[in-house]
């Protein structure tokens, strides 16, 4: 009677044995770690000036700026873009563009210095060069350039980072470069008001 008991509980051990199958085993996943961000995408820098008026007229100005921090100052080279819509509110509006080169230097905490080199493409009485006597007729689209320099500070306590205020001047002034409806004091002010974003 043992023997048979015996022999029944290794039958039953083996059957069992065989057939279970084997469950599959969950293969490991791997882990994923954020992968550090390369040097040279933390020295980018990116952002624009937007501008919107409605005195006279309206005017939309929006222009990306994408810069590269070349130094362990902070100093950012770049490039951007002017990008216009000036329109009257009887009808008929004006696209005014052009591209820039600039350098942004912080000089302190959050204060910085400004220059650029802009080219843009509007009709001839949109400068400074525009000769009054210039019978309609003869006003057609040209390009025309001009350096800015002035200072600003970024707003907020992220350093030399976000959005900022500027104030330009035209060096091209009186004789060349666009005038800028942002003049301050007037629309034939050397003096830019700049506001946008440097992130």
């Amino acid at each position: 009677m043992r023997k048979i008991f015996l022999t029944i509980t290794l039958f039953i051990c083996a059957f069992t044995a065989f057939s279970q199958e084997e469950e599959p085993q969950e293969k490991e996943k791997p882990d994923f770690f954020e992968q550090p961000k390369p040097a040279w995408k933390d020295k980018l820098r990116y952002g624009g000036n937007f501008w919107l008026g409605f005195w006279g007229a309206f005017y939309i100005d929006v222009s990306p700026m994408v810069g590269y921090e070349v130094t362990n100052k902070g100093t950012v080279v770049g490039l951007g873009a002017n990008i216009i819509y000036q329109g009257v509110f009887n009808g008929g509006g004006d696209f005014i563009y052009g591209p820039k080169l600039f350098v942004r230097q912080p000089i302190f905490r959050s204060i910085f210095a400004h220059a650029e080199y802009e080219m843009m493409n509007a009709y001839s009485n949109n400068f400074y060069s525009f000769n009054a006597n210039t019978p309609v007729t003869d006003i057609k689209k040209k390009w025309e350039g001009s350096p800015l320099i002035g200072a600003g500070f970024y707003q907020g306590r992220q350093g030399q980072r976000g959005s900022y205020l500027a104030l330009m001047y035209n060096l091209g002034y009186p004789n060349r470069g666009f005038i800028s409806p942002q003049g301050l004091g007037g629309n034939n002010s050397p003096i830019v008001i700049r506001f946008g974003i440097l992130l």
